[in-house]
């Protein structure tokens, strides 16, 4: 069943300040936006935003970006961030897409990717979030020695990634066809477990 578009998603978004549709107009300046110089934790494909506004919450010495093109999962984690008053995050309701252009190089910490649509035929493979292009584009606005942790449910996904990755003379850190959850854990990855679910997980960095 196809979710139904939620029309009041993107003027509730506008309205919030904490929305940025044009976020090009911040490139090399996201620092002024949390109006302090943390570290940059950027979540592309967030979803609802819940592991990520966890982690906001806990670490208060780290601002948060949320990525995601659909303004209809992205409301609730406007909901939830206006709820929780969490003041180290900001949402980006966008294609997922030309992050060269919205952020400046070296202006990110880190990066999660956590279980992203594997686009499992081979024509759609340039469209994976880790697909070499991208990689490239991750490379380039992260800072030197900064980190990406990738999760997934995804075999094919995640045999890819790791070759994916050594193309772009990656460095893998750590791997696993079978890792422990997360702390905090994300609606997704505890409804796989309950599933019987086994997650893949690659930490690495360029």
């Amino acid at each position: 069943m196809r979710m139904r578009k939620k029309w009041w998603a993107v003027p509730t978004l506008l309205d919030s300040g904490k929305a940025f549709f044009w976020p090009e107009e911040n490139k090399g300046h996201w620092s002024e936006k949390f109006n302090n110089n943390n570290p940059i934790h950027l979540d592309i494909g967030c979803g609802s935003g819940g592991y990520c506004l966890a982690l906001a919450r806990k670490d208060k010495n780290r601002n948060f970006v949320l990525w995601d093109k659909e303004a209809g999962v992205l409301v609730y984690a406007l909901d939830e961030l206006l709820e929780s008053n969490v003041d180290n995050a900001l949402i980006i309701p966008r294609e997922i897409d030309h992050v060269e252009n919205i952020f400046a190089e070296n202006e990110v910490d880190s990066i999660t990717i956590h279980f992203p649509n594997p686009w499992p035929k081979n024509r759609q493979n340039n469209r994976r979030l880790t697909y070499p292009s991208r990689l490239l584009k991750y490379k380039n606005i992260l800072k030197p020695d900064g980190e990406i942790d990738f999760r997934t449910d995804d075999d094919e996904l995640y045999v890819d990634t790791l070759s994916y990755i050594e193309e772009v003379d990656g460095v893998i850190l750590e791997k696993s066809d079978d890792a422990p959850p997360t702390t905090p854990i994300s609606h997704y990855e505890e409804r796989f477990r309950e599933n019987g679910v086994k997650i893949k997980y690659i930490r690495f960095k360029f």
